[in-house]
This record gives structure tokens, C-alpha cells and sequence, in this order.
């Protein structure tokens, strides 16, 4: 049961912030080729994404096992049967093969392909994952750059146009970033586990590069969005907000470290393209599609108040309980028995009941 509640903790994660992120750039590809959202890709795309996100955890936490019980990290998989294990990794990567093959062949090889990057990078025959370079390549590669182009390869973009090589490139540093990021915050158990990530190695570097590569994601967004956007109908829009975006970074260097603990940059991308795409869904009637750009802040409000709503359902149920037996007394008086006098049954009689 615990295995199933971890499972379902970490699910909840990939719900809020990958998954948004990666529906974010479906209705965005769709919007920029001005290609009408279809329901089938779409789905096929989102659900094959999950799929392998799930796989892709138990899969690194497999190959993880040794390692986390000498660190004393917790392991989804320690106490599962491992044949369960493949067997669920198996049936996820079959789901997401069949899903992405039914919309196209070419999308098919790019899933193999991130199938055989998460290998390497996971498994013990070559673990890429402890090798320092090659290990924050590989987790950007499969991670990051691979679903994005498996988009462009299902909707048939020119990936060779300079809008969407900035696009892989600020994925490219998002992923490189987020990874460094990752191995900082555990450098401690890295450390007990005798794994060299380029966060232990490059210490007295890694924060330089993490910086370097925020501001080149950055900048590479920015030239996304200004040759996108430069002459649509969001023209002043986005570029107020780009040049706000562009300023805010420089004026206050010394606040970098802020803005990238906050994840700022994706915030601003997030912001911007959302605004774009949900007027766009309006105009094509697709208004449904919007849940899948505000599903987290919906339930970040919902876990918000749900303190308050938990105690207001728990006064509404004491309020109700008290209606209702003012409502049974009060029959009861109006056919001739006063319930206080004369009760349906007394204490002795429930006990004996029981």
C-alpha cells in the first residue's frame, strides 16, 4: 500500500509541473503551424507522455536500489517484486510505442531512442549518470530535448528553422540546469553513495555554470518568442514583456541566484505563451484545452483551502445531524410521542443489542 501512495505522490508531481509543461507545448506547436488541435494526437502525444514518465521513474529508481539504501534515501522500488517492476516498465513503454506509432513511424524511432538514452544513462552496465558530463547531457537529452522533438517530428515541423532550434536549445539548458540543480541539492547523499556528479566534481564551478546556462535558455526564449510573435496580433504584448524579461535579469545581477531558485525563466515562458495559446483556443472553440494550462494553480487553490473546506463540510454534517433529529423529535410529538419521555430505546436496550 505504501509502494501505491508513493506511486501516486510522485505521479502528482509529474501531473503538475511536467505534464502542464508538456501539454503547454502541444497548443503552442499547434498554434505556431497553424494546425488545428486534433484530439486523437493529442491525446496519444499527452497519455504516451505520462506513460513513459511513470516508466522512466521505476526505471531509475530500479537501477537506483544499491545506492539509495547506502545514502538512506527512500526507494519506490526497494520492497517490490522486481518482475512486477519490469513488467509495469514493459507495459508503459509498449503503451507509449503503440500510442505514438498510431501517429507516426518516425515518432516511434525518437521513443526507442529515449528508451535506450534512459538506459544508458540508468543502467549499471554503463550508468552515464555517474559520469560528470556525459551524465548531465544524456538526463537533458532524454528528458528534455527528446519529447520536444518528438512534437516536431509528429506535426511535421522544418526543424532546422532557426525559431525551433532556439526552442530545443532552451530545453537543452532548462534540462542542463534543472539536473545541476538537482545534484546540488543532493551533493550529501551523492556523497555517501561514493557517485562523483558533476555537482561534486566542478563544485567550486557549478553555480557559474547553472548561471550561464539560465541566461543562455534565456535569451534563446527570447528569440523564440520575438521571431513568433514579432508580427502578430500579441506583437506589443510580448514584446513589453520580453524587454521587462531582458532587463530584469541585468539591472539586478546580484539577485540572480533568486530568480533561478524561483525558476523564473519557465514561470516567464509559461506566463506568456499561456495568455497566447488561450486566446487562440478561444477563437478555434477548443475552450476545454484550457484546463490543461491552469490545472495546477486549480489545485494549488484547492489545497489552499482545503483546511477551511474540510472544517466547513465538518460544521455543515454537525449542523445537518442536529436538523435532522430536531426534525424526528418533532414528528414524533406531532403523531403523540415526546421522544424525551418516552425514547425509542434506552441505553440498556442498545447495549443488549450489541
Amino acid at each position: 500500500m505504501g509502494f501505491i501512495k508513493q506511486i501516486l505522490k510522485r505521479f502528482r508531481s509529474f501531473l503538475l509541473y511536467h505534464s502542464m509543461l508538456f501539454g503547454n507545448y502541444i497548443l503552442l506547436i499547434s498554434y505556431l503551424d497553424s494546425t488545428p488541435v486534433d484530439i486523437k494526437i493529442f491525446l496519444s502525444l499527452f497519455l504516451s507522455y505520462l506513460f513513459t514518465g511513470i516508466s522512466a521513474f521505476l526505471v531509475n529508481d530500479f537501477y537506483d536500489q544499491e545506492i539509495d539504501l547506502t545514502a538512506g534515501k527512500p526507494n519506490l522500488t526497494v520492497k517490490v517484486n522486481s518482475y512486477f517492476i519490469g513488467f509495469v516498465v514493459f507495459l508503459g513503454f509498449a503503451v507509449s510505442f503503440a500510442l505514438i506509432q498510431s501517429i507516426s513511424l518516425f515518432g516511434s524511432y525518437l521513443l526507442l531512442c529515449q528508451f535506450v538514452a534512459l538506459l544508458v544513462y540508468s543502467h549499471p552496465a554503463v550508468r552515464l549518470k555517474t559520469k560528470p558530463i556525459l551524465g548531465v547531457i544524456t538526463d537533458s537529452v532524454y528528458a528534455y530535448i527528446i519529447p520536444v522533438l518528438l512534437l516536431l517530428v509528429v506535426y511535421e515541423v522544418e526543424i532546422t528553422e532557426p525559431t525551433y532550434l532556439a526552442f530545443l536549445l532552451f530545453n537543452f539548458c532548462i534540462g542542463i540546469r534543472d539536473i545541476l540543480i538537482h545534484q546540488k541539492k543532493d551533493e550529501v547523499n551523492d556523497l555517501k553513495s561514493g557517485i562523483s556528479s558533476f555537482a561534486i566534481r566542478y563544485k567550486a564551478r557549478v553555480q557559474a555554470v547553472i548561471i550561464i546556462f539560465e541566461f543562455i535558455a534565456s535569451y534563446s526564449l527570447c528569440l523564440f518568442l520575438i521571431i513568433n510573435f514579432w508580427n502578430s496580433e500579441n506583437q506589443n504584448y510580448v514584446l513589453g514583456i520580453v524587454t521587462a524579461y531582458l532587463l530584469t535579469p541585468l539591472l539586478p545581477f546580484f539577485k540572480i541566484q533568486k530568480l533561478i531558485e524561483i525558476n523564473y525563466l519557465l514561470r516567464f515562458y509559461v506566463v506568456v505563451s499561456s495568455f497566447i495559446i488561450v486566446f487562440w483556443l478561444f477563437d478555434e472553440k477548443k475552450h476545454y484545452f484550457i484546463i490543461l494550462l491552469i490545472h495546477p494553480y486549480i489545485i494549488s487553490i484547492i489545497q489552499f483551502f482545503r483546511p477551511f473546506i474540510l472544517q466547513l463540510l465538518i460544521q455543515i454534517k454537525h449542523i445537518s445531524s442536529l436538523i435532522v433529529n430536531y426534525l424526528l423529535y418533532f414528528l414524533f410529538k406531532l403523531v403523540g410521542r415526546d421522544l424525551k419521555k418516552k425514547p425509542l430505546y434506552t441505553r440498556y436496550d442498545k447495549k443488549s443489542s450489541n
